[in-house]
């Protein structure tokens, strides 16, 4: 089968926690997040590869797990599950980067035994999501959907993160806690820097990059809710 790439990374040591990775993105995606930071790549970089062409291309010398990333992965659900099958014969674990849009992808991975770690992106208050993401469907549908994957998670011994990158005049506390409250039952919460030089949005390239001291104060808010709490920024990762 043909699989639609945008890119490949052979080595990452920040994609999948306390792993070596490389990372598969796969091209599309359902949303148009302003502080995207690789939408305007993806968007414009496309090519079929089969799985196998896939696994050819990445040099495996120092990378031990797959990430398949996008773009939004779960738009290709055959591609998803193929590349995941094929990482888990080779014995690599397997994460996947979500929106939490296709919880049926993700159920059918889980059925199948064939993905080791899920991290779903929630991008703001659920009330505001039609507009900030641009997406059609709204934050009630969303929320519905990452709760269903948490869940499926949870009960299959699948570790699950949420993650929400902190855009600073656009998003406030409120917004980390009403997330937080959702997700509560997940494994770990994250809260990520904004980088305005990458945003895909002209106008956000133009806001602040929020401080360590901003992120962990939010970082606090969100530990009411949820036991395992981190905030990733440009110096590393540190928990709450």
């Amino acid at each position: 089968m043909k699989v639609l790439v945008s890119g490949i990374v052979d080595l990452s040591t920040i994609d999948y926690p306390k792993k070596a990775s490389a990372v598969i993105f796969l091209h599309g995606c359902n949303m148009r997040c302003p502080y995207c930071h690789n939408l305007k790549f993806m968007l414009e970089h496309k090519r079929e590869m089969t799985v196998e062409e896939i696994f050819n291309d990445i040099d495996f010398l120092f990378a031990d797990a797959i990430v398949i990333s996008g773009g939004e992965p779960t738009l290709q659900k055959d591609a998803v599950i193929e590349i995941a099958r094929y990482a888990k014969e080779k014995g690599f674990p397997v994460k996947i980067d979500t929106n939490g849009t296709h919880p049926e992808v993700i159920e059918e991975l889980i059925k199948n035994n064939l993905i080791d770690y899920v991290a779903i992106d929630v991008k703001c208050r659920f009330d505001r999501y039609k507009d900030f993401v641009k997406c059609k469907e709204d934050g009630k549908e969303i929320k519905e959907k990452i709760l269903k994957i948490i869940d499926l998670c949870k009960k299959n011994g699948v570790f699950v993160e949420c993650r929400t990158t902190y855009v600073p005049r656009v998003m406030d506390k409120d917004d980390i806690e009403d997330i937080a409250k959702t997700v509560k039952d997940c494994d770990l919460y994250a809260i990520q820097q904004f980088e305005p030089k990458d945003a895909y949005d002209e106008e956000f390239k133009k806001l602040p990059m929020p401080k360590e001291s901003e992120l962990i104060e939010l970082g606090k808010i969100a530990k009411k809710y949820v036991d395992n709490v981190v905030i990733r920024t440009i110096n590393g990762t540190f928990e709450i």
